[in-house]
């Protein structure tokens, strides 16, 4: 360390692999986000709900909680999501712009881990049985050809749910008024 990087650490290697990788897949969506004219409250939303889905995953995985809202978590999903410099929010916005993968990643001249991490996260969705509609809506996009407005709108008609765990809606908020 010194006065230009402070290091922290995590026994956790397996929880910070899973957001070194998993967060360039919602870069990717917050580019297209981007790409499709769609401005900042989306943006906030795709790394919300999109590190929501990493935890759920991690977690499921045997990966401790608190890795996802620290540093490797939620810290390096925020600037990979939001970063000009981004390799994989840039090639997002070129597939929002109407860019085809294969020519967006041609565009940006190096390598988009996103890209090359669905077929993994897909895999892992499976085989954990874990729900991540933002991850499954990239690799429709990316790997399915799918339409990115069309998708958005699908993953925008959802049923509506809530935003917290089951566990915590059977807590009775009215007793602790």
């Amino acid at each position: 360390m010194n006065t230009c990087m402070r290091v922290y650490t995590n026994v956790d290697v397996r929880g910070v692999e899973l957001c070194g990788a998993l967060k360039n897949i919602i870069a990717l969506a917050a580019g297209i986000s981007k790409g499709l004219g769609y401005g900042d409250n989306a943006k906030a939303a795709l790394i919300t709900r999109g590190m929501a889905e990493i935890s759920r995953l991690g977690v499921a995985m045997g990966c401790m909680e608190q890795t996802f809202n620290g540093l490797a978590g939620i810290g390096d999903l925020i600037v990979t999501a939001t970063s000009e410099h981004s390799r994989n929010n840039r090639a997002g916005q070129l597939i929002g712009n109407g860019y085809v993968p294969t020519e967006a990643v041609k565009q940006v001249g190096m390598v988009v881990e996103g890209i090359n991490a669905l077929p993994a996260v897909m895999q892992l969705m499976q085989r954990y049985d874990i729900d991540m509609p933002i991850m499954t809506a990239v690799n429709a996009v990316v790997n399915e050809g799918t339409d990115p407005k069309e998708t958005v709108a699908q993953l925008m008609n959802r049923d509506k749910k809530s935003e917290l765990s089951k566990s915590i809606l059977d807590i009775n908020f009215e007793s602790t008024i």
